[in-house]
C-alpha cells in the first residue's frame, strides 16, 4: 500500500493514473476535432453509442414538453460527440394573455 500524504485532495487524475504511470504534460488531441484522445466519449460511428446518443434524446424529448427538436453535433471527421442543441417551440403566448 502507497503512503499518502494527508492534506492533499483525491481529484480525477489521482484514480485516472492510480494503476498506471502518469503521461507527461502534453496531451494527445485531436487533429479534426480538438478533444483530447484519452476521453472515452460518445461516438456515431460505433452502434451501442448511437443508441445511447437516440435514448437520451428520446428522454429528453419527453421529459421537456418545450423542446421541439434535439440535434447531436458531431465531428464529421472521427464522428465523436461534441454536443447537442434543443430547438424550443415557440409559443406565441405570453403569461396573463387571454
Amino acid at each position: 500500500m502507497t503512503k499518502l500524504n494527508g492534506n492533499k485532495p483525491l481529484d480525477r487524475n489521482y484514480f485516472r493514473y492510480k494503476d498506471r504511470p502518469k503521461p507527461t504534460d502534453e496531451k494527445e488531441i485531436t487533429d479534426c476535432c480538438g478533444q483530447e484522445t484519452e476521453r472515452d466519449i460518445l461516438n456515431v460511428n460505433n452502434k451501442e453509442d448511437w443508441l445511447l446518443i437516440e435514448d437520451y434524446i428520446e428522454r429528453n424529448l419527453r421529459e421537456y414538453s418545450s423542446t421541439e427538436s434535439i440535434t447531436p453535433i458531431v465531428c464529421k471527421e472521427c464522428g465523436r460527440l461534441e454536443e447537442y442543441i434543443s430547438k424550443l417551440k415557440f409559443n406565441r403566448k405570453l403569461p396573463g394573455d387571454k
